[in-house]
């Protein structure tokens, strides 16, 4: 990349998010950078948000690019937008959430400064969409305070404050730990999408699959530690899983059981297969066959953990989880037998 101004390509999918818009707009329109192109995604919007769009797009700073397309996913939605980009450069945001303002700028100057670099991310912010409370302070600590595993991996130290991963255990990292930074939070090169595109049979959960596929596939990343994303949590979330609710934990299991196995394909290294092994083995184990178990299914929580054993075989745990649920299923054959 020779352009020290390169045109980067905001990509934002949107769907039913009428109140959202005013925040939105003001933080695309709130970048410090110039040379971008706005490209809003609506994925089949009942709610006015169309409507609103077009009502204010002649008092927007800049031209915007209204897509419409019929309900198919924030993935689909994405891919729409990829395919009228024009820009050397790509950032991703959701309709609920904001950027700092230097994010477009700063991310842009550090990937045209550094021309091996394809994926560049940052910190993000997660906060209460109603009190403004911080829920989480950064995507680059664990709960417990630790830093991220991912980013314990070997790295150079570049100007600007980019950390430049350099370390062939990436991909067996990205698999077991996932990376920190989500696409929303990041700026990556459009030749990354020539070869990869997000599933649009997903509606939810593959943001982080399509990293580790980036990962797998040779793609360099780096970071920065400055806050660049602020994550709105709220009610009509789609990435919320209601930890109570074993309907809904099932279908995030069977999700991400179903994003592990899509990686199956692109493993090479003894350390990444390894990883992705025991990734389905817990997600088959306990992810999957807890939320059966919780709600009674003890034939299908037994064949969930039997998948587990088969993966990882010395895995005591597994074997004797796997006994108990057969001891549950043979009981609730029994009483069904008896009523």
């Amino acid at each position: 990349m020779t352009d020290s101004n390169p045109l980067v390509s905001v990509i934002v999918p949107v769907y039913n998010r009428l109140d959202f818009l005013p925040q939105l707009f003001n933080t695309i329109f709130s970048q410090d950078y110039d040379n971008y192109e706005v490209i809003i995604v609506d994925d089949g919007s009942t709610d006015g948000t169309v409507e609103w769009i077009e009502q204010h797009r002649d008092q927007f700073p800049k031209p915007i690019l209204l897509l419409k397309q019929a309900n198919a996913g924030h993935y689909d939605a994405r891919n729409n937008g990829l395919d009228h980009a024009r820009g050397e450069l790509i950032a991703f945001q959701d309709s609920d959430d904001e950027w700092t303002p230097y994010h477009i700028s700063q991310l842009t100057r550090l990937l045209v400064n550094n021309p091996d670099v394809d994926w560049v991310f940052g910190k993000i912010q997660r906060i209460d969409h109603i009190t403004g409370e911080i829920v989480e302070a950064s995507n680059m600590l664990t709960k417990s305070g630790e830093p991220h595993p991912f980013l314990s991996l070997n790295k150079e130290n570049r100007e600007g404050g980019l950390k430049v991963f350099k370390d062939p255990r990436a991909g067996e990292f990205a698999i077991r730990h996932r990376v920190p930074g989500s696409t929303q939070c990041a700026m990556m090169r459009k030749k990354i999408y020539s070869s990869l595109r997000f599933d649009p049979s997903y509606r939810t959960a593959y943001d982080q699959f399509f990293a580790v596929r980036v990962v797998l596939a040779g793609f360099t990343f780096a970071y920065v530690e400055e806050l660049q994303q602020i994550y709105h949590v709220h009610d009509s979330h789609i990435s919320l899983v209601a930890g109570g609710d074993p309907e809904k934990r099932e279908r995030s299991a069977r999700t991400h059981i179903r994003g592990y196995s899509s990686l199956i394909p692109y493993v090479s290294t003894r350390g990444e297969k390894a990883a992705l092994r025991e990734k389905l083995a817990h997600e088959w184990a306990w992810s999957l066959s807890i939320s059966l178990r919780d709600q009674k299914r003890h034939k299908e929580e037994a064949l969930s953990l039997w998948r587990a054993v088969l993966l990882e075989k010395t895995n005591l745990s597994y074997w004797k989880t796997f006994f108990s649920a057969i001891v549950r299923t043979a009981v609730t054959r029994t009483q069904n037998s008896a009523a």
